[in-house]
């Protein structure tokens, strides 16, 4: 017999609990007998804690969720320390550890895993055609990854069905037409076969274990029992509860006259609740937009909370856990901690990135996968050490990391098996590399283990990464990279000790992609703090106790969570079993937010429009729990007016903290922008492409040419526009320093210029790299034979190549002729500053001695339209000055003639075959006039170090991730946390 207390809803549930247990404690903690002296539901002047221990130690207390076991554990501490007494207490136990308290287990219970396991054995030695009633194709013979998710299924649907104390059998009975039936009789001789291999294994599954408890009239309680706030029992729970002696006590968060809504356990009666009235106000609605137009809205409401309450009095509501990160993000910017009670797993932390970048790897093997493994911050620690010790050995220690993006970013290697080109400088250190982490890695590169053994291999891989830092290691005030190390010693620790009888050997991959998944959904708790807001899920709220509350999210489908169907449950029955579960869910969430309302001084819900992937989410239909008008009136509100913004800074975010506690100072320099230029600081030496970089953008040249920053992309799959100008520029340079540059003969000159493509890609990107670069040269082919056409015409024109990349600079000495030289430069103001250019093709005349210098283009555009821009009023403005630079160099490259007669201009090597020309300049004196004023007014600017941004940007912007925006949707995170480079 279950007796229920019905405790109101004006305060908190677990202030009414301690003081219950506090008034009605046993006598002594006997467990032969009921404890009770006598239950008194009535009034009582207030509890006696002077006489004797406050001694709980009778009880078990069962609650439904971990907060609130702390929040009641914490009040009964409280009470005891000020009245200065000795504490026992009782029991604390969770809802879901409830059957197990009300049977003796007649073997050691099967963990999760094992039950998976054990039904992974019986579905896969069924008969292939029956199974085709649960599956249309079902896995492979060996293909173990596929049997274990299909026998997670089958777990799973055998715990929801155990939850509402529903048998295999029972369904079977209620199966309608041949293919359900045949589907249910299968599934029930699996379940025997189940039961069978968990017995012979000596373990046995917890939930059909409870069933026959319940069958066999077993259940029993060894201490009375008290239920807090345990509105939606499972039917399984209360079927064993029915048959146990020792007395059961419901605490129950509502008043007396609200007794008819509940049934003999104080769980609520579904129906009685559906037309339910809350008591909300329309100003206790806050309608927002985005997510993070939600995350403001929490922090407009804890500026406004914090002139009345402190920290610890402030909860802030979830329904989601996609709203979590930003609302710390935006708390974390205005000084406010807060702790997430929700918690992390070990995927959001260092340890859960390793193991799927370990598995990424593993599965491909290619150098990418490998460049994003040793990008993590412990792989990048190791093998940093390596290369260190060859340092100490008298080797230079290289930037590995710089040199690996290079090669990826210019060879494209695929395959970690196959050769790298042989003559690019960065192979070597990409080798070793490599070499690192195949040592470290080859533990894993064994033939098919146990799970068990497989679970010790990858302990000792992780130890041998972490080998400063154990990973079994305990310490007090551990980062939360150490907690999921541990967490994850832990669990594989657990693996290794699966019953042996129902392990089963995998290969080494199936066993790293499974052991990962776990591992990644390994719980770890936040650091709780009275100087921090929390954060709590829904669940969590309805026994919270803090005075002030903002929930965010009160939306569909998050709040109340449909429930959906098993599809392997016959129709009928997965409509009722649905249709129940979501009538539960909704009854469930409409007492919460009751008690939310009722208990609290201050409690507000946000309203959102859009969820964090941007899909709209309609208002709760725990709106429609009102008079009718006023549901129409305020979902109307919502969905059509928006609130009034306003603006929360770091000083109000103080208040809201308080005088007596901590805040976290905003995040310096997370979203500034780049850092100013630093005075004085310039260069003295200039190239030709310096000057369209200043002429585009100041700042953006002085990032490039003054600090030498340049971009390096890991993760492009093809080459670049420029790097694909690199190829065609190789194979016309070698060409023209070849012995067929003068060849008339067109079909010649395109084998002659295919070959030396191919020599070039061979030399730069070698077999081993993706297919995209394949079909990239395969283009530049293409390209070629039109330029082979185009060059036959020049040689027939009488003209012939005279140098390729020649070169000028400021240096007084030629090193490639080894003698001195004329500096190129400008000497402007009485200082000289040095200029640098490189000209990919000179072209002379020898019959009329006339000169050209061709720069080679991939594009099909004249010099016009690259150096000169046409503003609406028809001027014109220089914005590159190649050729005019060109020009001035005439002189220092040996050329026997005015710069004036000199032709300038591109030779264009385009997709299109009628652009593929020489493409001579037309520019006026006066244009050129223009254009060495300009290169003057460009030299005096960056001697004077005036390098501001331009306010417009840059079409092509290298250097577009420095001038983002600040924003909140991402995570920041905490500097601990900051362990995979990026």
């Amino acid at each position: 017999m279950v007796e229920r207390v019905f405790c109101g809803w004006s305060e908190p549930l677990l202030s009414h609990a301690a003081e219950w247990l506090l008034r009605y404690r046993p006598a002594s903690p006997s467990t032969d007998q009921p404890l009770f002296d006598g239950i008194d539901t009535g009034e009582s002047d207030g509890v006696d804690a002077s006489a004797g221990a406050v001694d709980l130690s009778g009880f078990d207390v069962v609650l439904p969720s971990s907060r609130a076991v702390d929040r009641l554990r914490e009040k009964l501490v409280t009470i005891a320390s000020e009245s200065n007494q000795a504490y026992l207490p009782p029991r604390f136990y969770l809802v879901g550890r409830l059957p197990s308290l009300l049977y003796r287990r007649p073997a050691e219970w099967a963990t999760d895993f094992e039950q998976t396991l054990a039904w992974a054995r019986v579905l896969a030695n069924s008969d292939p055609e029956r199974l085709q009633t649960l599956v249309p194709t079902p896995p492979d013979a060996d293909a173990t990854a596929g049997w274990l998710d299909l026998a997670a299924t089958a777990r799973r649907l055998q715990s929801s069905l155990a939850a509402e104390n529903v048998s295999f059998h029972q369904v079977l009975r209620r199966t309608e037409g041949t293919a359900e039936r045949n589907r249910w009789e299968l599934l029930v001789e699996a379940q025997a076969n189940y039961l069978a291999e968990l017995d012979n294994a000596e373990r046995c599954d917890p939930n059909l274990a409870a069933m026959q408890a319940i069958t066999e009239k077993r259940c029993r309680a060894l201490r009375p029992i008290v239920l807090i706030g345990t509105a939606d029992l499972s039917e399984l729970v209360k079927a064993m509860m029915r048959d146990v002696k020792m007395p059961v006590t419901s605490l129950v968060a509502a008043p007396d006259e609200e007794s008819h809504r509940f049934d003999e356990f104080g769980c609520l009666i579904p129906d009685a609740w559906k037309d339910h009235v809350l008591p909300i106000s329309d100003d206790q609605l806050i309608a927002a937009d985005s997510v993070d137009d939600q995350s403001q809205a929490v922090t407009e409401m804890l500026a406004d909370y914090g002139t009345d309450h402190s920290t610890d009095q402030i909860t802030i509501g979830v329904t989601d856990e996609s709203q979590v990160a930003p609302i710390e993000n935006r708390c974390r910017l205005l000084g406010v901690a807060t702790y997430r009670h929700l918690g992390y797993t070990a995927s959001q932390t260092a340890i859960g990135r390793l193991m799927d970048l370990v598995v990424a790897y593993q599965n491909r093997r290619t150098w990418r996968s490998l460049a994003a493994l040793v990008r993590h911050a412990d792989v990048y620690q190791m093998i940093d050490r390596e290369f260190a010790k060859n340092a100490e050995d008298g080797n230079h220690h290289v930037d590995w990391l710089t040199r690996l993006d290079q090669l990826l970013s210019e060879a494209f290697p695929q395959s970690v098996d196959a050769d790298l080109p042989g003559e690019r400088k960065e192979s070597g250190s990409a080798d070793q590399v490599l070499g690192i982490v195949e040592a470290w890695l080859t533990p894993l590169n064994q033939k098919r283990r146990r799970i068990g053994k497989w679970s010790r291999i990858l302990a000792d891989v992780l130890q041998a990464l972490y080998q400063d830092v154990p990973v079994c290691a305990d310490e007090t005030g551990a980062t939360r990279t150490r907690l999921a190390t541990k967490a994850t010693c832990e669990l594989l620790h657990q693996y290794e000790k699966l019953s042996t009888k129902l392990d089963t050997p995998v290969d080494s991959l199936t066993a790293l992609e499974m052991l990962a998944t776990r591992i990644a959904v390994v719980p770890l708790p936040g650091d709780p703090s009275p100087d921090k807001v929390n954060i709590l899920g829904w669940l969590d709220l309805t026994l919270d106790d803090a005075p002030a509350l903002v929930v965010c999210g009160l939306n569909h489908p998050f709040v109340p969570e449909a429930a959906s169907g098993d599809p392997f449950l016959p129709a009928s029955l997965q409509s009722k079993l649905s249709q129940r579960n979501n009538e539960r869910r909704y009854a469930r969430d409409v007492h919460a937010m009751h008690q939310m309302l009722t208990t609290r001084s201050a409690v507000h819900f946000i309203v959102g429009k859009r969820s964090a992937d941007e899909s709209p989410t309609p208002p709760s239909r725990l709106l429609a729990a009102a008079i009718a008008d006023d549901a129409a009136r305020r979902v109307c509100r919502l969905l059509t007016t928006s609130r009034p913004r306003i603006e929360v800074v770091s000083g109000d975010a103080i208040d809201v903290a308080g005088s007596a506690t901590t805040t976290v100072s905003p995040l310096p320099g997370y979203f500034n922008s780049p850092p100013p230029p630093e005075p004085g600081r310039t260069v003295d030496v200039l190239s030709v492409t310096a000057f369209s970089a200043y002429l585009a953008c100041p700042y953006r040249f002085y990032l490039r040419h003054v600090l030498k920053l340049r971009p390096l992309d890991d993760a492009a799959l093809e080459l670049a526009a420029n790097q694909f100008g690199d190829l065609v520029h190789g194979a016309l340079e070698n060409f023209g320093d070849g012995p067929d540059k003068d060849e008339p003969d067109p079909d010649k000159i395109a084998k002659a210029l295919i070959e030396n493509l191919h020599r070039y890609a061979k030399k730069h990107y070698g077999d081993n790299t993706q297919a995209a670069i394949a079909i990239q040269v395969r283009q530049a082919e293409r390209r070629l034979k039109v330029v082979a056409q185009r060059q036959a015409e020049r040689i027939a024109q009488g003209w012939r190549i005279h140098a390729v990349e020649d070169s000028v600079d400021e240096l007084d000495y030629d090193r490639k002729k080894k003698k001195p030289k004329k500096p190129t430069g400008i000497l402007l103001d009485g200082k000289f500053t040095g200029l640098r250019g490189r000209f990919d093709r000179i072209d002379h005349h020898p019959e009329t001695g006339r000169w050209a210098i061709l720069d080679y283009k991939t594009h099909g555009h004249s010099p016009e339209k690259k150096h000169l821009k046409t503003a609406p009023d028809g001027s014109t403005r220089w914005i590159d000055l190649q050729l005019p630079l060109y020009r001035r160099f005439i002189p220092d490259l040996g050329i026997s003639a005015d710069p004036q007669d000199v032709e300038l201009g591109y030779f264009n090597v385009a997709e299109k075959d009628t652009e593929t020309k020489i493409n001579l300049a037309s520019f006026t004196e006066s244009q050129f006039e223009a254009a060495d004023e300009l290169i003057h007014w460009c030299v005096r600017q960056i001697r004077e170090c005036r390098f501001e941004p331009n306010p417009d940007g840059v079409q092509y912007d290298d250097y577009d991730m420095m001038f983002n925006d600040a924003g909140y949707g991402g995570s920041v995170v905490p500097d601990e946390e900051m362990e995979v480079m990026s």
